[in-house]
C-alpha cells in the first residue's frame, strides 16, 4: 500500500485494464509539460497497481525533468541494470572491439602436437560449431593427434558465478549459468532424449559433448503417452554426474532441456576434443585445465562479433550470461586482467559518477540484475540515458542494442499499437516482485528526445498490472512528442 499512501488513491484494481488508454486517444492529448504530468498522474491514480513505485521523465538532451514521482529512492532495478552494464562496455571497450579465442602449440613430425591450449578472452558468443571450424582449420593444417588439450582461463579469475548467483543454489536453469574465460555454448547444455529403434528398447540419449558427463541412464520407450523425464544432475570434479529415469513415447521424435553446466572450463575442454574426434583428429586427447606455456604459436585465432553486435543480446533480449561476461570483460581490460565482476563494477561506478550519480543513487552486485541485492534510483538510470544520448561516440550503439517498442527483443508483444513505431527503445525488467521499464521516446529530431525510468518493487502477484502501466505512461509519452 506504499503507493496508495504516496499518491492518495484508492481504486478497484479490477477497473485498470478497462480503462487502459489507446494510441489514438493518447496522440489527441499531446500538449505541454504540465500537461503531460497531469496525464502521467492520473494514469499512476487510476492504475492501482500499488506496490512501490519510482518514476521520472526527462528531456534527453537538456536533462530537463517533466515528471518525477520519488525519484531518488533508490529501487530493485532486475534487468535495468543491464542499461549500465552495457553503457560501461561500450564506454570502456568500445563498439568494434572484438574478443579472441586461440588455440596454440607446435606440431611435430606426423601431424602430432603434444600439447593443444585452447584460451579465451571472455567471448560470450563462442559456440561448439566455432570450436569444430577451428578443429577443422587444424586438420587442413595437417594435424592428425593430440595428446593434451590444456584450457587457458586464466584473463578471468577463478570464480564462475557472479555475485548474487548463490541466492538460487540448486537452479539449473540456464539463466543461472556460470561464467569463465572460456565458455562454450553460453555455458548450458542441451540434453536430448529421443524414443528407442522399439517398445521397450532404453531411449536415446543425446549430448554434445559427452566426455564432460558421467551418464547414468534408465529411460525406456513406450509405445505412447507422453513423455515423463526425470534428470538429476550434480558435479563430480571435473565431470557432471547426470542421472536419467524415466520413459519416453515411440511416437514421438524426442524432446530436448537446456540446463547449465558446473564446471565451464572443463566443459569446454571436453567440447574442443568433441569438435577435433568429429574432424578425424585422433590422439590421447586429455583435457585439463592449466596456463600457455611460453613461446607456444599461436595455431587457430577464432573472433566474436564486434561488442556493439554482442551487446544485442543484453539489451533486446536480456540476456544475463552475455551481461556478466562482458562486465568481467572490462574487467580485464581496464586492470589488465585476470576479469572480475567486482573490477568491471568498479568502471561501472566511475561511469555513473560521471553521469552525476548522487552518494546513495545506487548499489551494484552484478551486471545482469539479476536476484536481489542491487538497487539504482530511477533519478539516476535517466541521469544515465541522458548521458549516453548526449555523446554521440556512444549513443548509435546504445540505442541500437536495446528493444524496440512493437517490434523486437522483450517488447516485441508490447506498444504494438503505436502510430509512429520505432520511436520506442528500451529495457525491460522482471523478478517475482519487480517490474522495470527505462529507456527513450525518440521526437522527430534528435534535439527531442525523452529518457524515462519506471521502476516498480513490491507488486508479486501484479506484474500484469505494472506492466500494463509502465506501457500506458509510455503511450503517453509518445502522445506529448506526436501529438
Amino acid at each position: 500500500m506504499l503507493l496508495a499512501l504516496e499518491l492518495g488513491f484508492l481504486i478497484d484494481p479490477r477497473t485498470a485494464r478497462a480503462e487502459e488508454p489507446s494510441a489514438a486517444s493518447e496522440r489527441a492529448r499531446g500538449g505541454s509539460k504540465e500537461q503531460l504530468a497531469s496525464r502521467l498522474s492520473e494514469l499512476i491514480t487510476k492504475s492501482q497497481v500499488g506496490g512501490a513505485m519510482g518514476v521520472v521523465v526527462a528531456d534527453a538532451w537538456s536533462g530537463e525533468r517533466l515528471f518525477t514521482l520519488t525519484p531518488t529512492t533508490p529501487r530493485n532495478p532486475a534487468s535495468n541494470m543491464k542499461l549500465v552494464t552495457a553503457a560501461t562496455v561500450l564506454k570502456e571497450l568500445g563498439a568494434e572491439h572484438r574478443l579472441r579465442t586461440t588455440l596454440s602449440g607446435s606440431v611435430g613430425p606426423g601431424g602430432r602436437l603434444p600439447r593443444l591450449v585452447l584460451r579465451g578472452e571472455g567471448d560470450p558468443s563462442l559456440a561448439f560449431e566455432d570450436l569444430l571450424a577451428m578443429a577443422g582449420r587444424l586438420a587442413d593444417y595437417g594435424v592428425r593427434e593430440v595428446d593434451e588439450i590444456v584450457v587457458d582461463g586464466s584473463y578471468f579469475d577463478d570464480r564462475i558465478l557472479p555475485p548474487a548467483y548463490e541466492q538460487q543454489p540448486r537452479e539449473i536453469a540456464a539463466f543461472r549459468a556460470p561464467v569463465a574465460a572460456v565458455s562454450v555454448d553460453r555455458n548450458a547444455y542441451e540434453l536430448r532424449v529421443a524414443p528407442g529403434p522399439a517398445v521397450d528398447a532404453p531411449a536415446s540419449i543425446l549430448l554434445r559433448c559427452p566426455d564432460y558427463f558421467a551418464l547414468e541412464a534408465n529411460v525406456g520407450t513406450t509405445a505412447t503417452g507422453t513423455p515423463a523425464i526425470v534428470a538429476e544432475q550434480k558435479p563430480q570434479g571435473d565431470k557432471l554426474a547426470l542421472k536419467l529415469s524415466g520413459t519416453m513415447p515411440f511416437n514421438l521424435r524426442g524432446v530436448g532441456y537446456e540446463r547449465r553446466i558446473e564446471s565451464p572450463l572443463p566443459y569446454a575442454g571436453a567440447c574442443l576434443k568433441a569438435a577435433l574426434r568429429a574432424q578425424q583428429i585422433g590422439g590421447a586427447l586429455a583435457v585439463r585445465v592449466g596456463g600457455a606455456e611460453a613461446g607456444q604459436p599461436t595455431l587457430i585465432t577464432h573472433e566474436s562479433p564486434p561488442v556493439g553486435v554482442l551487446l544485442q543480446r543484453v539489451g533486446k533480449l536480456s540476456d544475463n550470461f552475455y551481461a556478466e561476461m562482458l562486465l568481467k570483460v572490462v574487467g580485464a581490460e581496464s586492470a589488465h586482467r585476470p576479469g572480475s565482476s567486482v573490477l568491471g563494477l568498479a568502471r561501472a561506478e566511475a561511469l555513473l559518477r560521471g553521469a552525476g550519480a548522487q552518494p546513495g543513487a545506487y548499489t551494484l552486485v552484478n551486471g545482469s540484475g539479476l536476484f536481489k541485492g542491487g538497487a539504482l534510483t530511477p533519478d539516476l538510470l535517466v541521469r544515465l540515458l541522458a548521458h549516453v544520448y548526449r555523446d554521440p561516440t556512444l549513443r548509435p550503439e546504445y540505442l541500437a542494442q536495446l528493444a524496440v517498442g512493437g517490434k523486437d527483443g522483450t517488447l516485441s508483444g508490447r506498444l504494438t499499437d503505436l502510430a509512429h513505431p520505432r520511436v520506442v527503445r528500451a529495457k525491460t525488467g522482471t523478478l517475482d516482485d519487480v517490474v522495470a521499464l527505462s529507456g527513450y521516446v525518440l521526437g522527430p529530431s534528435p534535439e527531442r528526445a525523452l529518457a524515462f525510468s519506471i521502476l516498480v518493487n513490491g507488486v508479486s502477484g501484479k506484474q500484469w498490472m505494472a506492466r500494463d502501466l509502465a506501457d500506458n505512461l509510455v503511450r503517453a509519452l509518445v502522445a506529448h512528442l506526436y501529438p
